[in-house]
């Protein structure tokens, strides 16, 4: 009985402290995230409160946007992964897809319409291209598996 509960504790503090340092392994991501786009986009200190402010109210809401879908398809999944599901089930789960995709490009658009009125067409269409650069970096990084070692 004992060992049962020793076990259990040492498996629970690992869990804990895994979960710990993917959280941190996330936090250091977005900060280096941070430093990232405000070095490529060479942001000053005002355009830099603001741009922040607007770009984090667009990562918000992708971020509900993809939590609504993952809820909304999770069931769905099960249903035409096991080929069970009519041509109306895969319709819907089209039409699903499209309107997520659709509701992407309207966060998009809100974001540049915000960030007109912060900094410059250029800038704003730089930040989507080191957005992706970022990302590329980030999948080699992970690749390696060098994403613990960020400064």
């Amino acid at each position: 009985m004992n060992k049962i509960i020793l076990f259990i504790s040492v498996f629970l503090m690992i869990n804990t402290v895994y979960a710990q340092s993917e959280r941190l392994s996330r936090e250091k991501i977005e900060a280096y995230k941070k430093l990232y786009l405000t070095d490529k986009l060479k942001l000053d200190s005002n355009t830099e409160t603001a741009f922040w402010t607007t770009y984090k109210s667009y990562e918000d809401s992708l971020h509900k946007l993809r939590d609504e879908n993952k809820i909304k398809n999770k069931f769905r999944r099960n249903i035409l992964d096991n080929k069970s599901a009519s041509d109306e089930e895969y319709a819907e789960q089209i039409n699903n897809y499209m309107n997520y995709e659709k509701k992407k490009v309207e966060i998009r658009g809100k974001l540049i319409s915000e960030l007109k009125e912060v900094m410059s067409f250029r800038k704003t269409y730089m930040l989507f291209r080191y957005e992706e650069d970022f990302r590329r970096e980030m999948m080699e990084k992970l690749r390696k598996g060098k994403v613990k070692s960020l400064k």
